[in-house]
This record gives C-alpha cells, sequence and structure tokens, in this order.
C-alpha cells in the first residue's frame, strides 16, 4: 500500500511538472531583440550617456531576454526614414527629429517657438509633460507607442568674420539654417536666411556663401563647423522636437512585464537625460572652443529682449494657424508650453556656462 502511494505521488508530481514546463519555457524564459536606429551615432553624448545606459539597465532588469541592439544613423535605414521604418516595422525603435517628417506633428511646432528655454534639458522635460497632458499630442503619435520625447541643444548664433552683438550687426547678414521655422525667425531679426544641410554647412561657410549659420553647438565639430565660425552669440533662440518609439505590431508582441521595463525605464527619466547629456556636451564643446580661442558673447538681457520683440509675432501667428485647421488647444497648448518652460528653465542649469 505504501509503494502503492508512493507511486501515485511521484506521478502527480511529474505530471504537473509537464503542465507547467510549457507554460515557463513559451513565456518567462522566451528572448526578445528589438532593433534600434537611432539619430545620434554611438560616440554622440547623449548616446555614449543616455542611450546605452539604458540599453544595459533592460538588459539587466530583463535578465537577458530584452535585448536593444543600436544602429547607428544610416545603418538599418536612412536616417530621414527613421518614422516610416518604424512604423512599418523594419525598426523596432526608432528615435528621430520630428523635421524629417515636416507637417506630420503640427502641435508639436509650439516647441520649437522662440525664446521658450535656457537649454535642451528644460525642453524636454517640456515636451514631455505636454505629451503626457494633452490627449490632442498623443493622438499625432498613434502610429507608435512613444516611449520618451526630448528636444535638441539650443540654437545659438555663430559666425565667421565677425561677432553679433546688436540686432543692427545682424541685419543683412546671410545665415544658414536648417529648418523653416529657423528661417522664419531669422527674417524677422533682418537676416537672409540661407538653407543648407549641416554636412555642407563648413563648405558653405568657407567658400563666403554664407556669413554664419544657426545651430546647436553640439554638432559643429563633428561638422567642422567650428573651423569656420569662431565667434558665438549666445542667444537661445530655439529647440527641435524629437521623439523615440516602438513599432506597434512588435510593442503589442512583447509579454507583459517586458513592457512595464521599458515603460519604467523611459519616460521621464529618459527625457531628463536625453536633456541633459546634450546640455552637458555642449558645455563640455564650449570649453574646448575657448581653448581654441573662439569668443563668445551673451546676449544681454535688455538686448534680448529687442530681439524678442521682432519675433515675438511668430508665436501668436502659429496659433492663428492651428485654430485656423481646426485646432482648439493650441492657444492653450502654448501658454502652457510657455509656463512650462519659464518653470523647468528655472530648475535646471541650461546649455551654457561661463
Amino acid at each position: 500500500m505504501r509503494r502503492l502511494f508512493s507511486k501515485s505521488v511521484l506521478i502527480l508530481f511529474l505530471s504537473s511538472t509537464l503542465l507547467l514546463c510549457p507554460t515557463v519555457s513559451g513565456w518567462s524564459a522566451e528572448k526578445f531583440e528589438l532593433k534600434f536606429a537611432s539619430e545620434y551615432p554611438d560616440k554622440h553624448p547623449t548616446s555614449a550617456n543616455a542611450f546605452m545606459p539604458w540599453i544595459k539597465e533592460v538588459d539587466e532588469l530583463s535578465k537577458g531576454r530584452l535585448m536593444i541592439q543600436f544602429f547607428n544613423p544610416n545603418t538599418i535605414c536612412p536616417a530621414r526614414e527613421a518614422y516610416a521604418s518604424t512604423v512599418a516595422g523594419s525598426v523596432d525603435i526608432g528615435a528621430s527629429p520630428v523635421h524629417y517628417v515636416f507637417g506630420k506633428f503640427p502641435l508639436s511646432e509650439v516647441i520649437q517657438l522662440p525664446f521658450l528655454f535656457n537649454g535642451s534639458e528644460s525642453g524636454s522635460l517640456t515636451t514631455w509633460e505636454v505629451y503626457k497632458r494633452f490627449p490632442e499630442w498623443r493622438e499625432e503619435y498613434k502610429e507608435l507607442k512613444v516611449l520618451w520625447q526630448w528636444t535638441s541643444a539650443l540654437l545659438e548664433l555663430h559666425t565667421v568674420k565677425k561677432p553679433v552683438r546688436t540686432l543692427e550687426d545682424l541685419r543683412g547678414l546671410k545665415i544658414i539654417s536648417w529648418g523653416a521655422h529657423v528661417n522664419a525667425m531669422l527674417r524677422a531679426l533682418g537676416a537672409n536666411p540661407v538653407d543648407s544641410k549641416p554636412m555642407d554647412t563648413y563648405m558653405a561657410l568657407e567658400r563666403g556663401m554664407a556669413d554664419g549659420v544657426v545651430c546647436p553647438i553640439a554638432p559643429m565639430r563633428a561638422f567642422k563647423i567650428s573651423d569656420a565660425a569662431k565667434h558665438h552669440t549666445i542667444l537661445h533662440l530655439g529647440v527641435d522636437v524629437f521623439w523615440a518609439g516602438a513599432n506597434l505590431g512588435k510593442w503589442n508582441s512583447l509579454p507583459q512585464d517586458l513592457k512595464k521595463i521599458l515603460e519604467e525605464t523611459t519616460g521621464d527619466k529618459m527625457a531628463q537625460l536625453s536633456g541633459k547629456t546634450l546640455d552637458e556636451g555642449s558645455i563640455r564643446d564650449v570649453q574646448w572652443m575657448k581653448e581654441q580661442k573662439h569668443t563668445f558673447y551673451v546676449l544681454p538681457q535688455k538686448e534680448k529682449e529687442r530681439w524678442k520683440e521682432k519675433v515675438r509675432p511668430i508665436s501668436e501667428e502659429w496659433v492663428k494657424k492651428m485654430e485656423g485647421k481646426g485646432s482648439k488647444v493650441a492657444r492653450n497648448l502654448y501658454e502652457t508650453v510657455t509656463a512650462l518652460g519659464k518653470e523647468y528653465s528655472e530648475k535646471t542649469p541650461g546649455g551654457y556656462k561661463e
């Protein structure tokens, strides 16, 4: 009888184990790999100090079950096609500026309006906060599972022959711009905008085709712009907007615990870290440029108010344009961004330090 009882217990134990095994091997032990197309190369300060540590953290928290493979720009897909590639699924996670898909995210243009932030950290925190607050904003990104958003480093003015200290110094100068919104600002300020791309800017400046460029400090060394433009006017003109998001099909295929890991490691945390690393990178590059005898001029507040007054109509025109297209939140959104930009700018160190 005892032998029969022991045999029955053994059979029951083995049966239970066999029933549980498929669940374990088919769910918790399954591994997933996500292809991540980055706008920044691996040596970029935001890749090195934000993206790469995040990828490592996800690997550790998932105990190796979720691996994110980092791809430099223009490797897994053309950089300008990151959005389409992510939506289509040839890329699992993309990270890219909104201006590559001009007109796709009209509400995001509010972040590009002039003189709102003191740095990328304040811009990034503001952008992610309005993403959370406004369902109309989230609706524009419905083709993706957005993980976080952030902004570029601040747009500053860099000139070749002489520094610009006043509006009068700027008037009539040919200044390279990398975006339509910057063209509008330059025209309002009295300059003549010149369309160009980052990789063509150095040659244009070197050949005298333009007097300067409006761009962030961060990419100047990479594109050799700092070899030509050695006078810098710090005015914090504006920023660009970025998104990081996953293909919806891939996202939906992930187990719930892996989704939770991705959500808990991105959002506010990655928005702030992306902006902070850009600001810190700008500060380091300024120090290097000063060692190369570049000149830096911080626009005094009284003079800056003159510049602000010149571009003020751009913000009001944006609100009216959006309202004309049927937006019911444009003015509230602009006022919210302005208030948040001021609040976060007072709490964060910014993207320039003497």
